[in-house]
């Protein structure tokens, strides 16, 4: 039996190590407060298990070179526990981790030398030299006379005091001499029986659920996997889709299986398991960019569940990451009453696993059997009024859902006028000011619902919130009304002043839950007619084109593809951001790429073959917009001013890039260029006259 600093330094030297197979270090800091207690006070901690190796499999963080040693002991229970007292007697991150890695490092921990409790840091306890922190403890840090001097008047007092503390921190560092049994799987054991042991062992603590398992299983098989999860986690938590580990997991299963029967991958070979997490790297992709740009969720805060998108990245992994009009369609016509009758409240697995299996992939329209379940199981996909009262925030998913219709009706900053999309941080605004209600009578936790609820609420800026602060609406919405009249349509808001009169509260929110239903079933509808409407919009650009270029519309024939010299030639892409700047220093307008000179659909086919992302080119399009005119022009024009769209006319795909009216001037390039319409054309303004063009316009 080794003791516990022993185990230490064999984790120092690496003669204990971690497989890549184990999860993260998930303790919180109750579980490692509970852990030195637990020692403290002579209590029993479990024992460790180890597997004896010759052929280790991969270890987490490279921990060490699998050619320096013949025996390896790959520690298969009692990682946790090791980490938290690697942590508090060294104070450093134990080799087979990073810093990022311990998400509740326990290093905080402090001991209390009268009392004998443990406790984290806050301010009373830094004040109070009776606490030490527990790191300088072992570390052998702390001097019991002089914290006993402190807390005494005369040297003999502070002598007895001190022998008292010194016994308790004696007592706290013999914890290290506690032994800790160990067994032993033999190293003739092979490695998914390893795994199975793992799993037995660990259902008694920290539950490894089938997900996990599942991921030590294809660990085993291809070692990198678990790496590879987790920095495409890390990449899509910076593009706002924060998804936990187990997320990925499944999305591997159900793309390898066709199922949420985790087993089925246990066996599945590593090129086969690299093979498909590489073409599932690029379907996350895709689905980012469909929820941003097809379904109005800009991140993972506006799902309540995670689960809605599994059966959305089986079926794109299955066709090439490819979407058609009508398959678009139907993923959104199933994705939101997915999302607000809470589809995969229960037995998440077995749901997703029967919605796997009715997911149609050969007429195109995959989703229809999967909202009859929901119509089945809810009785209906339509939202009523009713369905909105007493629900608030916490109940997400008509919460969202109120977000995702508010975003798709491209709402205004009631201050500003400015439009509230690109990278605009939005607030949820309280309509009736909570402290007003909870002045007037509205005081029970009943109350606390009513006033919570989804239809007293709005999303505007940080700003724009606090500058109306606790005021109440029949004061602050009668000026938002006037100076932006469609501000209030847009957010389904009642214009009738009497609502916004306190006494009126629950009147209004009777009207103003009526109205966001019957939004969110017109929005549902509009996706039924998406294919008419695009058709419309075509139509629409169409005749736009007909009509010829005019003081509000560009033609421009290529973005980087130069016809006359048949060659690249990126000065196209500042003649188009030119135009740009010109449009949102006038009234704004369409400028359509695409589209030559004398009215002809050239189509983009061109300059997409220039594009780096060759299976998106359409994606490398927009960012290379978007970049030349956040470098040109500033981001606000960019992320604010201007939508980017693709249409496709007459069999051609055309890029129309929609620019609204500017609330300040815009400048092009370093040298403050400035630019606006005249006639059909842009023509670039004087210093002289730019100043008399602005003041005319903004002064």
């Amino acid at each position: 039996m080794d003791d516990i600093k022993g185990l230490i330094d064999k984790v120092e030297s690496n003669e204990i190590i971690l497989p890549e197979f184990q999860r993260e270090y998930v303790w919180d800091k109750k579980q490692a407060k509970s852990l030195i207690n637990s020692l403290y006070q002579g209590f029993p901690i479990g024992s460790l298990l180890v597997w004896q190796t010759e052929s280790p499999p991969e270890i987490k963080n490279d921990a060490v070179n699998e050619n320096q040693r013949r025996l390896f002991k790959v520690l298969l229970d009692g990682q946790q526990r090791l980490t938290v007292l690697y942590l508090l007697t060294r104070n450093e991150i134990p080799p087979y981790y990073s810093e990022e890695e311990i998400q509740e490092d326990p290093r905080n921990l402090y001991f209390n030398l009268e009392t004998s409790e443990l406790h984290y840091e806050n301010k009373i306890i830094k004040q109070n030299p009776e606490w030490v922190k527990l790191i300088d403890l072992f570390q052998e840090e702390v001097d019991a006379f002089e914290i006993a001097t402190e807390k005494t008047e005369t040297d003999k007092e502070a002598f007895e005091k001190s022998k008292e503390y010194s016994q308790k921190i004696d007592r706290m560092r013999d914890i290290k001499k506690k032994g800790m049994p160990t067994m032993k799987l033999p190293k003739e054991a092979e490695i998914h029986e390893a795994i199975e042991l793992f799993h037995r062992v660990n259902s008694e603590g920290t539950d490894l659920g089938e997900p996990e398992l599942a991921l030590a299983h294809m660990s085993a098989n291809w070692p990198h996997i678990r790496r590879r999860m987790k920095e495409k986690q890390k990449e899509l938590k910076e593009k706002g889709f924060d998804f936990e580990l187990d997320f990925y997991v499944k999305c591997t299963v159900a793309a390898l299986t066709e199922t949420m029967i985790y087993e089925k991958v246990y066996g599945i070979g590593g090129e086969e398991l690299e093979e498909t997490w590489k073409d599932l790297e690029d379907t996350l992709d895709f689905t980012v960019r469909f929820l941003k740009d097809e379904c109005y969720i800009p991140n993972s805060n506006y799902l309540s569940t995670r689960a809605v998108l599994i059966p959305l990245v089986a079926y794109l992994n299955q066709n090439d990451n490819r979407l058609s009009r009508e398959e678009k369609k139907s993923f959104r016509k199933w994705i939101y009453p997915a999302l607000m009758w809470r589809r995969y409240s229960r037995a998440t697995d077995t749901t997703l696993n029967k919605d796997l299996s009715l997911m149609n992939t050969e007429k195109g329209d995959p989703t229809s059997e999967l909202i009859k379940q929901i119509e089945e199981d809810v009785g209906r996909i339509k939202v009523e009024a009713s369905d909105l009262a007493k629900r608030g925030k916490r109940s997400k998913r008509f919460y969202n859902m109120l977000k995702i219709i508010t975003r798709a009706q491209k709402p205004v900053d009631w201050n500003t006028g400015e439009p509230l999309r690109g990278n605009f941080e939005l607030e949820s605004h309280h309509i009736f000011p909570k402290s007003i209600l909870y002045n007037n009578e509205y005081d029970t936790s009943e109350d606390t619902k009513i006033v919570n609820e989804v239809a007293n609420r709005a999303f505007i800026t940080p700003k724009t919130n606090r500058e109306i602060f606790n005021n109440p609406p029949s004061k602050y919405l009668p000026k938002v009304k006037e100076d932006h009249p469609e501000a209030l349509k847009k957010q389904f808001i009642p214009e009738n002043s009497e609502l916004w009169k306190l006494d009126n509260y629950e009147d209004f929110l009777h009207k103003r839950r009526k109205k966001i239903a019957e939004a969110i079933n017109e929005f549902m509808e509009e996706i039924d007619h998406g294919d008419e409407k695009g058709e419309g919009e075509g139509k629409e650009i169409e005749k736009i084109i007909e009509n010829g270029e005019s003081y509000k519309t560009e033609f421009k024939e290529t973005l980087l593809w130069d016809v006359h010299r048949e060659r690249p030639n990126k000065e196209l892409k500042e003649e188009i951001a030119k135009e740009i700047s010109a449009f949102a220093n006038s009234e704004g307008g369409n400028l359509i790429i695409g589209v030559d000179d004398s009215k002809r659909i050239r189509g983009l086919d061109r300059d997409f073959k220039l594009m780096k992302k060759k299976d998106n080119p359409k994606d490398s399009f927009r960012e290379m917009l978007n970049q030349e005119l956040n470098d040109k022009l500033g981001s606000n024009v960019a992320s604010i001013y201007t939508t980017i769209e693709f249409k496709e006319v007459q069999g051609e795909e055309v890029c129309v890039v929609s620019v609204e009216p500017s609330p300040k001037p815009v400048y092009f390039g370093e040298e403050d260029e400035f630019y606006a319409r005249s006639g059909s054309s842009t023509r670039p303004l004087s210093p002289r006259e730019a100043n008399e063009y602005i003041e005319e316009n903004w002064s």
